[in-house]
């Protein structure tokens, strides 16, 4: 393949210095796929994200995740327990995303003003900074971009001054369209968090999938694999969050 394609450029640049029109080159038949822009459009894309970790279930969930040659990305927590300097270290050994969630989790803390919220994510960031050398400009809400707590009337402003403080400092924020309900409860069993995600996967060609790295959470941790084997059954591919990709954000 890497061969065909290598041809096919020597022959578009020798076309262009002749004066041949591109649309009079041909395409081998092994590229062709690559040229169907329709098809690359109907390309299904799972992200998986988690929240609030690292935790005990961070190994296990890392573990899972090399089985089936998976990343994912992390919204991560400030932890400073022993446990969790493993976990930071191996989410990045591993080679996956590590985005901002937030220190204290603490909504009244961190929704009280734009002041506050910003100043509970630079402690986040110090620590990843300074103990770990993780650097990074993508972050999710607690709770959400728009949960039921700057829903109230005298909260709204906030949010709108958290959004317009993000993009100014560069950041890019995500939220997601796929909730797999295991951060309602430790009790939501195994099953109705792998039909939660695979449900509502069959509803979008990108799906940013909302689940938790969390002690109390191992049901979590014992549905992954089929979540993993089901969204691959439907047709999708995993990619990591980025700036660019899986970028979801609640109205």
């Amino acid at each position: 393949m890497m061969r065909i394609l290598l041809s096919f450029l020597i022959v578009t640049i020798y076309s262009f210095t002749i004066g041949l029109p591109i649309f009079a080159i041909p395409i081998p038949a092994e590229l062709a796929p690559l040229t169907n822009t329709s098809e690359f459009a109907e390309r299904k894309v799972a992200y998986l994200t988690f929240d609030d970790g690292p935790s005990h279930n961070t190994i296990p969930i890392l573990d899972i995740l090399d089985k089936y040659d998976i990343k994912a990305t992390f919204f991560v927590m400030a932890n400073r327990q022993r446990y969790a300097e493993q976990a930071y270290v191996e989410m990045v050994r591993r080679g996956h995303t590590i985005a901002l969630h937030s220190n204290t989790h603490d909504y009244q803390v961190i929704y009280r003003s734009k002041e506050a919220f910003f100043k509970d994510m630079g402690k986040l960031e110090s620590l990843l900074d300074n103990k770990y050398a993780i650097n990074t400009k993508l972050i999710r809400f607690p709770g959400g971009s728009n949960n039921m707590l700057i829903q109230r009337n005298e909260k709204k402003s906030i949010r709108t001054d958290i959004i317009s403080e993000l993009e100014q400092r560069g950041y890019t924020y995500f939220d997601w369209n796929v909730d797999s309900k295991d951060g309602i409860s430790p009790m939501i069993s195994q099953q109705t968090i792998t039909q939660s995600v695979l449900t509502e996967a069959k509803k979008h060609k990108q799906a940013v999938i909302l689940l938790h790295d969390i002690d109390d959470m191992k049901n979590t941790v014992r549905a992954l694999p089929d979540i993993i084997i089901g969204l691959k059954k439907q047709g999708f591919e995993f990619e990591m969050i980025t700036e660019d990709n899986g970028k979801v954000q609640f109205p």
